[in-house]
């Protein structure tokens, strides 16, 4: 099996969102603000080498180590980088966690940085494995205890995860920040939609880092490259230019994925698809390896929330403590879309840190428990769960009228039209973005210069908490037998300020769904394709990412409808321009699920911050 996810780090995060900026500079909105990880001083590395790998590759290795008596013995954190060790390393607390008394291992992955080997695929069999053989590598070692923590941020936590299905005795814990356990699903294609953007982005810019042909020309461009981090005795980059000539033969991420439709489709060439690439698809090795895990996303970041929650979900009864926050990739900035910008995150960089660390602790300990802690957005409230949704939610139905949410349908059939805006946009600042380093902002969203179906509630005449996954249930037809839908729920506030909440979207091709226990199971895989009929109605049924909000007296919900978001998805279908019909009234009406239940100050699990 393999896996597959490119998200940015601190030293990748500029690269991409200087390109996501100007890739969506004729779009007005907010300035695109970019979150960086605080500066910090770094500890002195102990050493820097070779080890080898699962496969015989040469994998970089930096050592930092902590201060302690030379008869000691100290626990370990290991951190697989995609990026380059030395620029990874900024983004883990290295001088604090040493200074906790742990060593901190940072190796660059197989065919990247300056290790040595080719990549035929992202989070490949052999990257995890190495993992496991760097880790044994860690715990052999004269300063070891024989303990390690996986350890990541973005694409390394990926690997980090993966890391926890190996069944590595050396393997305790596992910190996971910001990662997606099904790539296909929560980044790069929710409901089955090309996230064109982050393929492109971040697929290019590799490919370049990975390459660095300007080192393998010339020696003296290679001091110049962060990424480029010789080991002890290859002053003159030799060894370096060496593993970056292998690297030339990288595959390319951008590339492959123009070929990918279906969850199984297999990159090209090759026997595995996308649909194995993260712990979604090793629930087995995750239960029989029981790591307990402290997973990382927010209600802001891609699908990372919904990959935490369902991180959780899938472990059983392995200990894995989930916070969900409102801020930006890896939590650096604050994004809770009902303040102003800039906000600071929320628990603080040095809180989190001790929350971190708190963590490590405990499950070397033995004393990881199962828990979800969540922020609410237009709040300063933080809650803690041990189920998901919450104790009390409910689904609250509102059928879709010809321009309102109705808490009943129109008894008669009705139906309102819609033709598909291509120049609908959530911008240079959304969601997807947040990947690339952007810190998400929908202070001017939805751009008016784009038409999208909109329907609004009645004001609310109490305080509710909406916790969960909004499901939206359409009768439509269209005039092409292919689309995407994409559904935004906003709170608007009495002022008339529309406030984003969360979205969903679905490729209407993969449409066919069945229901299990309130659960959509819908596989996304080639043999289940139901294109649409033209002029023919159809269900179209999905779920959009979990959120925590409070909704206030006062406030209304609004359900906005388009068929494209045209700075970040690929365009369904390529050419025509669709128009859509839907059932507003009627048996068949379109609704939409809300998870609600009544606000409640000072409620159990009830925590101002985190």
């Amino acid at each position: 099996m393999r896996g597959a996810r490119f998200l940015s780090l601190h030293m990748m995060a500029s690269v991409l969102a200087l390109a996501a900026i100007s890739a969506c500079a004729q779009v007005a909105g907010p300035a695109v603000r970019h979150a960086d990880h605080p500066s910090a001083d770094l500890p002195a590395r102990a050493q820097s080498l070779y080890v080898n790998g699962s496969g015989g590759d040469r994998l970089a290795v930096d050592l930092y180590l902590p201060r302690h008596a030379a008869n000691d013995r100290v626990p370990t954190l290991v951190v697989s980088s995609r990026y380059g060790r030395r620029g990874e390393v900024k983004a883990h607390f290295a001088n604090e966690w040493t200074q906790r008394g742990y060593a901190l291992v940072v190796f660059d992955s197989v065919g990247s940085g300056v290790s040595s080997g080719v990549r035929d695929a992202e989070l490949s069999d052999t990257e995890i494995a190495d993992v496991g053989a760097i880790s044994r590598w860690a715990a052999s070692q004269s300063w070891s205890n024989g303990a390690v923590v996986l350890m990541g941020l973005s694409y390394s936590a990926d690997a980090a995860d993966l890391g926890t299905t190996l069944g590595e005795p050396a393997i305790r814990a596992a910190i996971v920040r910001s990662a997606e356990s099904d790539p296909y699903r929560h980044l790069f294609f929710p409901g089955g939609v090309a996230n064109a953007m982050m393929r492109d982005l971040w697929g290019s810019a590799v490919a370049g880092r990975d390459r660095s042909v300007a080192c393998i020309a010339d020696a003296a461009a290679c001091a110049g490259m962060i990424h480029i981090g010789p080991v002890d005795g290859d002053a003159r980059f030799v060894e370096a230019r060496t593993a970056l000539r292998d690297h030339l033969a990288n595959a390319r991420l951008d590339i492959d994925l123009l070929g990918v439709t279906y969850a199984d489709d297999a990159l090209p060439g090759r026997s595995f698809s996308i649909a194995g690439m993260g712990t979604a698809a090793r629930v087995a090795a995750v239960r029989a390896a029981g790591v307990p895990a402290q997973v990382w996303g927010s209600w802001l970041d891609a699908g990372t929330a919904q990959s935490a929650l369902e991180r959780f979900a899938l472990s059983k009864g392995v200990p894995v403590e989930v916070s969900i926050t409102a801020a930006s990739h890896g939590a650096y900035a604050g994004a809770d879309p009902f303040k102003p910008q800039p906000q600071q995150p929320v628990p603080s960089v040095p809180r989190q840190f001790a929350l971190l660390a708190d963590f490590a602790d405990r499950a070397l300990a033995g004393a990881a428990t199962r828990s979800i802690r969540y922020a609410v957005l237009g709040s300063d409230v933080w809650r803690r769960t041990e189920v998901w949704p919450p104790t009390g939610v409910e689904p609250h139905r509102l059928y879709l009228g010809e321009n309102d949410l109705r808490d009943e349908a129109h008894a008669s059939e009705i139906t309102v039209s819609y033709k598909v805006d291509f120049n609908a946009t959530t911008g240079a600042a959304n969601r997807w973005t947040a990947n690339t380093g952007v810190i998400p902002d929908y202070a001017g969203w939805p751009h008016k210069d784009a038409s999208l179906a909109r329907f609004t509630s009645a004001p609310f005449t109490q305080d509710f908490e909406l916790a969960g996954a909004p499901r939206i249930a359409l009768t439509l037809s269209s005039t092409h037998e292919d689309g995407a839908v994409f559904a935004y729920l906003a709170v608007q506030r009495p002022d008339g300020r529309l406030i984003y909440l969360t979205e969903g979207m679905l490729r209407v091709l993969h449409r066919r769904v069945r229901e299990e226990g309130g659960a959509l199971e819908r596989s996304f895989r080639r043999a289940d394709v139901q294109p649409m009929v033209p002029g023919e109605m159809a269900h179209v049924v999905f779920d959009a990412f979990p959120v925590a909000a409070r909704i206030a007296a006062g406030d209304r919900l609004v359900l906005l409808l388009a068929g494209a978001d045209r700075e970040t998805f690929a365009r369904y279908p390529t050419t025509g321009d669709p128009i859509w019909t839907l059932d507003v009234g009627g048996a068949d009406a379109s609704f939409i699920d809300i998870p609600l239940r009544p606000w409640l100050s000072g409620a159990a699990g009830e925590t101002q911050g985190l």
